[in-house]
């Protein structure tokens, strides 16, 4: 049994390119080695046979110089030994050729013999290479993997034989390994996982025919199956998967495969239907292929693998895209590959089953008792994310105790599911979105006891949340978004266990009220505390700080008052941190600063007051999102929120800002790009004596935008980009440096004291789809370059001071609802019913207007001219005379002109 470890790289490849080994070549030497090194050398070379005599240049003292050595330029020491055969083996000479004569000549020009364990006391070898040699079949030293410092290993086509020693795997530094594999004819399993390999080999004729086993998870071949892998027809265990394999699963081959009985295909690029051929091999235990974008029915021919024990089929619906539930069933998306139609009545017979997951696919129908009957030793059963229901008796006893039900997003409910509490082990039970209206029985307690994940999110149970007494496992419980009441439940600090693992703790959009309990702080192991948008009351517990390991703390929509406790401060690994819609009053407290990870802040609709903190900008430079809107802050606006480069979303509406917005917000380079960013929010989590792991928590962002409240769910938070500064007392113009964050979706400064013109270059802004400035001082025309902006589907100017006719064309005429203009008695054209001086109603009809909005001279002086013909020719005694009129007009033209 051969196997390495995942550092490892195999078959020829370089990780890092052009490899340096910093040596003086044999022609630039100009020191000599070191003695001890150049007798190791010789030693090395007395137990080889060379009869080509390769090797005559190491004489002298000078082992620097000589043929195939290299040494350090900085410390003498010997760091490659190249002693590859040049005279490279030519196979097509070999096969088609004189046989024994070629290869009587081709042994000649190689290496062999014995290689010296003294080879060891060049520890600062950095590249070894004996390939094309003939080392009659003798084993690889077991000492080379005692050569630490070794980067580059090659032994390939050399004639060694036997197993490879493990220990190689000790060979840490190892960028590049070649051991001509193909060679290796009593191979039997081979295991390359996380190697970093890029591409297979060129293999025309297959020696390793004996391999049974070979895993190369988790390499980047990103190519179809090479055909050469069909021909391994004594394959028992094959594990392909995340390599990024495309295209159709070969089906003339597979029934070479007659031995194979685990196969895993998961996590790659395969995007047509099953062959037939799949269907044959019959020796098959283990079949996973989830995480593809394979398509089509569930074949029939499922019910000819009888020996099956696992089948995995899910997810293969996603291109890189995540679906609800609703675009599913409405089929609303074209790309929604994966499994669909009702499931096979054969693969119900398949009674050797112990796990099944079908979830994620858009297979339909539903299941009944009479599906389960023959499926007495299953214990993993997914579902989730189809298009199935299931509709069994209220008397349904199964005849398997599941594990692990998966079964989140299908038709469960109305009623609880009473068939649970014949089952005594289940350790992980997904039932989110599943249609339930019910009561948590009181049963179910006694079913919970051992469970380690329970989600019940999205439904409409109602009643108290179950509490799993006794049960020490349980690491995470979601109950997020159903109609929960009465107060938290208590951790039993004297009997239950679960202080120490419980990681997950989701209880928001619920009707829980009371306080929140003292004993939470005991969770030692809380990564996320998610209570939010429920009727809790009171203060934060101060010891909410102690909770070391805590990556998101979201207490927002309840009706909690006080200051915010200091102690949060000692938060150092929170990322996101929602406090918003409470009533905490005072000073933002300065210890926050210490949370150097945090990536949301929302402290929005709240009482605090003061000045915004400076060290926000100043510390909490991983900030992506700031939401401090409708609060009591005053002053300027800190212009150390500039540094916040990364910053997506700034939200410091209604509060009483006073200064001018800074220039440096142009600044905030995260809303340049248009590129998508990500926001989610990964967390790590931590079991107490067990293993770390990663989750993601699903965050979700209002935004006021388009005239209305928009709300972002986790698949879109990280395309917003938005500015909110309205209902301040911000005053002076607006920073011309603004129109430079071309990523801005969202733009709001109305109700401020902003004064002079909007930037004639505004349009160029080109991802705005809504823009504010309504309420202000603003002064001017309103630039045409405002038609530029083809995104923009929102606009409000209302109630300022601009003059002029109104810009049309492109996407601009579209907006055509006339109080967006209101309140600006200087603006005249469409889709105002006031007509501009000439008459024309369109920017786009009138070749008179100065760039700035004036009536033109000639106008004026038209106006005049008929005032004055009309008067002359009614007789009005009063009428002025035409040279009057016209000496106005020329009083008027050159007045403008030195102004």
């Amino acid at each position: 049994m051969i196997k390495f470890t995942a550092f490892i790289v195999l078959w020829i490849v370089f990780l890092t390119g052009k490899i340096d080994f910093g040596l003086h070549a044999r022609a630039h030497s100009n020191v000599s080695c070191l003695e001890s090194e150049r007798k190791t050398l010789l030693e090395f070379k007395k137990d080889l046979i060379d009869k080509s005599n390769r090797l005559a240049s190491w004489t002298g003292e000078d082992c620097c110089s000589w043929e195939g050595v290299g040494c350090s330029r900085n410390t003498g020491h010997v760091v490659k030994l190249d002693l590859r055969n040049n005279a490279t083996f030519d196979f097509d000479r070999f096969w088609v050729g004189d046989t024994q004569n070629y290869v009587s000549i081709y042994g000649e020009t190689c290496l062999g013999g014995q290689i010296s364990p003294s080879l060891v006391n060049l520890q600062h070898l950095h590249y070894l290479d004996l390939s094309s040699n003939y080392f009659a079949r003798i084993r690889i030293p077991a000492f080379i993997g005692s050569l630490k410092y070794l980067r580059y290993l090659n032994l390939s086509t050399a004639g060694f034989n036997g197993t490879i020693p493990p220990q190689l795997g000790n060979l840490s530094a190892l960028e590049y390994l070649d051991l001509a594999l193909n060679k290796l004819r009593f191979l039997s399993s081979l295991t390359l996982r996380f190697c970093r390999i890029y591409s297979f080999p060129h293999i025309t004729h297959l020696n390793f025919t004996s391999l049974t086993s070979l895993d190369l998870n988790g390499n980047e071949f990103n190519s179809m199956i090479p055909l050469w892998l069909f021909n391994l027809t004594s394959l028992v265990h094959l594990n392909l998967m995340n390599n990024n394999f495309f295209g159709p699963i070969v089906a003339n081959n597979l029934q070479h495969w007659t031995s194979l009985s685990y196969l895993d295909l998961r996590y790659n690029q395969f995007n047509t239907s099953l062959p037939d051929s799949l269907f044959t091999l019959k020796n098959l235990v283990y079949m996973a292929l989830s995480g593809n974008q394979i398509q089509g029915p569930l074949p029939f021919g499922l019910g000819n693998l009888t020996s099956l024990s696992v089948l995995h089929m899910g997810d293969n619906m996603f291109e890189g895209k995540i679906f609800s539930i609703r675009q599913l069933r409405e089929r609303t998306d074209p790309n929604v590959n994966g499994f669909n139609g009702t499931i096979p009545s054969s693969l119900w017979s398949l009674s050797e089953l112990k796990s099944l997951d079908l979830s994620s696919n858009p297979l339909s129908g539903e299941l009944r008792d009479i599906h389960f009957a023959k499926l007495a030793k299953l214990k993993v059963l997914r579902l989730s994310s189809t298009l199935l229901a299931l509709n069994v008796s209220s008397k349904w006893v199964p005849p398997f105790q599941l594990q692990d039900i998966g079964m989140s997003s299908i038709e469960i409910g109305p009623k609880f599911p009473l068939w649970l509490q014949t089952q005594k082990r289940v350790e992980y039970l997904y039932m989110s979105n599943a249609s339930i209206s019910d009561t948590i029985p009181d049963w179910f307690e006694r079913v919970c006891h051992g469970i380690k994940y329970l989600d019940f999110s999205d439904n409409h149970m109602m009643g108290k949340p179950p509490v799993c007494k006794g049960n020490s496992d349980t690491y995470r419980l979601h109950l997020r978004n159903n109609s929960l009441q009465g107060i938290i439940p208590q951790p039993d600090i004297k009997n239950d266990m679960t202080l120490d693992i419980l990681q997950i703790l989701d209880l928001s959009d619920n009707h829980f009220i009371g306080r929140i309990p003292d004993s939470l702080c005991s969770l030692q192991s809380l990564a996320i505390l998610d209570l939010s948008n429920n009727q809790l009351s009171g203060r934060i517990p101060s010891c909410i700080g102690k909770l070391k390991t805590l990556g998101v703390l979201n207490l927002a929509n309840n009706s909690l008052y006080g200051h915010i406790p200091i102690s949060l401060g000692h938060l150092n690994f929170l990322q996101s941190l929602h406090l918003d819609r409470n009533k905490f009053t005072g000073m933002v407290p300065f210890s926050l600063r210490h949370m150097k990870n945090l990536q949301y802040l929302d402290l929005g609709k709240n009482g605090l007051e003061g000045i915004l903190p400076a060290w926000i900008g100043d510390e909490l430079s991983s900030l992506k999102i700031l939401v401090l809107e409708s609060n009591n802050f005053h002053g300027d606006i800190s212009m150390s929120l500039c540094k916040l480069s990364s910053l997506q979303v700034l939200k410091l509406e209604n509060n009483n800002l006073t200064g001018h917005i800074p220039r440096c917000f142009n600044n905030f380079t995260a809303m340049i790009s248009t590129e998508l960013d990500s926001t989610r929010i990964y967390v790590p989590v931590y079991v107490l004596n067990g293993p770390f792991s990663v989750v993601y928590y699903s965050e979700d962002l209002s935004v006021f935008i388009k005239g209305g409240m928009l709300n972002y769910t986790s698949s879109n938070v990280a395309y917003v980009r938005f500015m909110g500064l309205s209902g301040n007392k911000l005053s002076g113009e607006i920073p011309v440096e603004l129109m430079s964050l071309v990523g801005l979706q969202g733009l709001d400064l109305s109700r401020n004291h902003l004064s002079g013109r909007i930037p004639e270059n505004i349009g160029n802004l080109s991802q705005l789809e809504s823009l504010h400035l309504s309420k202000n001082d603003l002064s001017g025309p309103i630039p045409q370059s405002l038609s530029n902006l083809d995104s923009l589907g929102w606009l409000n100017l209302s109630f300022n001071k601009l003059t002029g006719r109104i810009p049309s064309g492109r996407h601009l005429q579209t907006l055509d609802d006339p109080t967006i203009y209101m309140g600006n008695s200087g603006l005249c054209g469409e889709p105002l019913d006031k007509s501009c001086p000439d008459g024309k109603s369109n920017a786009g009809e009138s070749d008179g207007d100065h760039e700035d909005g004036k009536e033109s001279y000639f106008d004026w002086f038209y106006a005049g001219f008929v005032t004055w013909f009309c008067c002359w020719t009614r007789g009005i005694p009063q009428c002025p005379m035409f040279p009057k009129v016209m000496a106005l007009c020329i009083l008027r033209i050159s007045g403008e002109l030195v102004q």
